[in-house]
This record gives structure tokens, sequence and C-alpha cells, in this order.
């Protein structure tokens, strides 16, 4: 049940409470008048003497009295006999001196009355009632408000503000939302710039370790495979001396296949020198070496321009998807389509896998990671998965009046 309406009727059984014990009080105060009325009359019709000898004239105009065995009482017709019979009761119309004393005028007045004032009341009634309505409605509406920018503040909308209400109360409440959601949306600000300065920070740490290694442990390993091959040309070997040494040379090799593999993971050294198109085309074919699975690329020709920060965070989500695709998605095919429309970049990763109906409810440290990269490119990152439909990840990263330029 509503609020209004528990207050409702509530104020009814109390209008109704109010009203009977008015009512009781108005018809016990009437019998007394009628009573007293009557008495009085009585004294009148007492001392006028018989209606016989006075003039019709004045026999007509008397109030309360009628000759006795004259004409009936005709304004009985006008009050509810229960009414009549509840103030003046049903046979006390005594006969005094051939006059009949006649309450039915006194009983016409307080009826009129007694109509006048619960159509008063009843006016009164609905008029609180009006007026309960209003403000309730106005109290609800704020509270709708509030439940609908909670609800949006839980859907992670922590810009949602309420206006200033001009009833204390509700204007206290409205306040107190605002607080928090200002106090919320603070403290996703702190957390963001916090996890954009860690992705920030591994991602230096990384390129720090690629460097190391490749300018230090890949030199050492070029050089190793190097002496190995000058050793097969060396008169003073045997042939077992050279087998080892070409065994030696072939699994320096395969290390350093390897190695470029890790390197790659770690900092795409082609992002440097060729750009972001060239890192994920080289991405795309890597992926599918390493996974031994398909996978479609289509982008355009054209990208947009983006600093190095953008790029990294982009080639970071693609790399991740690409990833779980190969680790979660049990699928044998993956489609990257990367393309400009209408002034934003848009970037699709999809797979004929098993599918997932909790994405991204139970999503993982990796997923996480990729919706922190779409939160720092300022776009929005959305997750499309049925079980035994595969799954899609849309990334759509809104370009400003700046990135007219391509890469």
């Amino acid at each position: 049940m509503t609020v209004y309406r528990k207050i409702s009727l509530l104020m009814l059984a109390v209008f109704l409470l109010i009203y009977l014990l008015g009512a009781l009080l108005y018809t016990q105060q009437a019998r007394h008048d009628v009573q007293r009325e009557l008495d009085g009359v009585a004294g009148l019709a007492q001392s006028l003497g018989n209606p016989a000898g006075l003039p019709d004239s004045l026999v007509s105009s008397m109030r309360h009295l009628k000759p006795a065995g004259g004409m009936g009482f005709g304004s009985e017709g006008e009050v509810p006999v229960w009414f009549s019979t509840l103030i003046a009761g049903e046979s006390f119309r005594p006969v005094v001196n051939g006059w009949q004393v006649d309450p039915a005028d006194e009983v016409e007045e307080i009826w009129e009355g007694f109509l006048l004032i619960s159509g008063a009341y009843a006016i009164g009634m609905a008029l609180c009632f009006l007026a309960l309505f209003v403000m309730v409605q106005r109290g609800v509406r704020t509270l709708a408000s509030l439940s609908e920018a909670m609800g949006a503040v839980s859907a992670g909308q922590l810009t949602s503000r309420l206006p200033r209400q001009g009833e204390q109360e509700l204007d206290a409440l409205v306040c107190r939302f605002n607080s928090m959601a200002g106090a919320l949306e603070s403290e996703q600000q702190t957390v963001g710039r916090l996890l954009n300065e860690l992705l920030q920070l591994q991602d230096r740490e990384r390129e720090h370790i690629a460097r190391v290694l490749h300018d230090d442990l890949g030199q050492y390993l070029t050089g190793i495979r190097a002496q190995a091959r000058s050793l097969l040309y060396d008169p003073d070997l045997g042939d077992r001396q050279k087998q080892q040494a070409r065994d030696l040379a072939e699994h320096c090799e395969t290390i350093q296949k390897h190695f470029r593999h890790l390197l790659q993971d770690l900092h795409p050294l082609v992002m440097e020198q060729l750009g972001l198109g060239s890192a994920i085309r080289h991405l795309a074919e890597q992926w599918q070496q390493l996974s031994g699975l398909e996978c479609r690329l289509a982008m355009d020709e054209r990208l947009p321009e983006f600093t190095g920060e953008q790029q990294t965070h982009l080639y970071r989500f693609l790399q991740e998807a690409l990833n779980n695709v190969s680790r979660h998605a049990n699928a044998s095919c993956a489609t990257l389509a990367v393309a400009r429309k209408d002034n934003k970049l848009s970037i699709e990763v999809r797979d004929d896998g098993v599918g997932n109906d909790q994405l991204p409810g139970n999503a993982g440290l990796g997923v996480r990671s990729m919706c922190e990269r779409a939160r720092c490119l300022g776009g929005e990152v959305k997750f499309l998965s049925r079980i035994g439909e595969g799954t899609r990840i849309r990334l759509a990263v809104p370009l400003g009046a700046n990135s007219g330029g391509v890469i």
C-alpha cells in the first residue's frame, strides 16, 4: 500500500470519528433546545386560550402551535423521519387548551443547520485531502527522483545530482545524497587516476625491461649464435663437435624467436617505428602464429592520430582481447575490425567460441584492465556474449577536434 493511501485512510478514520462525535453532541444539544422550546410554547398556549375564539390570521401565524385535530403538520415531509424521531421523539405532541404543540418547525431548522454544518465539514475534509495529496505527491516525486538517482549511481553514473527542495526535511535528504554522490565521484576520480598512473607505470616498466633485454641479453644470444656458426668452419674440429655447434646455433635461434615474441609482448617496438596501424597488423599476425587460430583483420588504412600513451592503451586493449580468445573462448577463428566512424574510432573483437553469459560480471583481471584502458581513452566498452554464440567486444573512442590527422 502506498504512503498516500495509508495516510488517507488514517485521516479518513480521524475525520469520521470527529464527525460522529460532533453529530452526537449536536443532536444532544438539539434535543435539549427542542424540549425548552416546547415547554415555552406550552406556556404560551395556556395563556392564549382556545384557538376557536381567536382570529384565523393569528392562529395560522403561530409557531410550534396548531389547533388540535386540525390540518396535518406539513413541514415534517422535508425532514427525514429518523432525524425527527431522534430529535423530538415520535409522540411528544401534547394538547394544551385546544392547541397541539408541534416541534416540526424547530426540527426543520435543526435539520437545515445539520445539513449546512455537514456540508461545510465535507468541503473542509475534501480540501484537507486535496492539500494532503499535493504535499504527498511533491514528497513522492522527490523520493522517486532520489530513487532514480540512486539507481544511476549504482550503475556507475556518479555525476547524478538532485535539485534543492523547499521542504526542510526533503532538502536535508537531497543534500545528503548530493554530498554522498560527490564524495563517490571524487573517490572514483582518485581511483581512476591511480589506476591510470599504475597502468602507465606498468607500461614504462615493460618498456624498460624490453629495452634492457633487447640491448643486453639479445646481444649475448646473437654473439653466442654467431660463435656457434663460426665453429662449423673450424678445420680442427671433428664432426661431432661441429654437430654440437650446429645444435647450439639452432637452440640460440629458437631462443631468439621466443625472445622476440616476449619483447613484442613487453613493448611493441614496431609501434614506435611504424605506428599504430603496423603494430596492430603485427599483433594479429603474431597472435595467429602463436595461438594457431585464424585471425581476420579488417582495418582502415588511415587511422586518427593518438598520443603515445593512447596508442599504448589501444594496443594493450587489443592484445588482452585476443589473449582472452586464445585462453578462454575455445574458438577456431577471431575477427578484429578497426574503423573510423562518425568522429569516433570503432573497434570490435569477435570470436566463434563458447560464449559466456556472465560477462563482464565475473570478469577477471584482464577484462577489468580492458575496462580501465577504455576509461583512460575516454571511450566506452561493451561485452556481448551468449553461451554457444561467441563473444563480441566493442570499443568506441571519441575523437576530438584535433584528431583529424592519420597515422
